[in-house]
């Protein structure tokens, strides 16, 4: 019997070191962009920031009269907060920080939409 047991703690010690320790977040954003910004080339600098798993486009790019384009995506990647909203401001900021991007706004976070006192959440 506490051989079983044993056997048991064994294979979960094994196992939890091959799992990650956090879960990979995953949020909707849009992404507000400039007018000569190349869309494949964004999505390629997003894929390249530290922490970023999966980066995919949800819809196509609505461009607007003034030039301006508008992008919505969808990110999964591994945060090294624990605050939802820490969380959220580490992959924005570095998002905006890409050439071409004005804005982003996040639509949802692990699948529930998210506001700041009744606002949109806006980087």
């Amino acid at each position: 019997m506490q051989t079983a047991e044993k056997k048991k703690q064994l294979e979960l010690i094994i196992e939890s070191l091959y799992r990650m320790e956090k879960k990979l977040s995953k949020c909707i954003l849009t992404l507000k962009l400039e007018r000569e910004t190349h869309v494949p080339d964004l999505m390629t600098r997003i894929r390249i920031l530290e922490g970023v798993a999966v980066v995919a486009q949800k819809d196509k790019v609505a461009r607007f009269f003034d030039g301006d384009a508008q992008l919505m995506i969808s990110c999964k990647y591994l945060s090294k907060f624990d605050d939802i909203f820490e969380s959220l401001k580490q992959i924005c900021e570095a998002i905006k920080k890409l050439p071409g991007v004005k804005t982003v706004a996040v639509d949802s976070f692990d699948k529930n939409k998210i506001t700041f006192k009744g606002k949109k959440v806006v980087f």
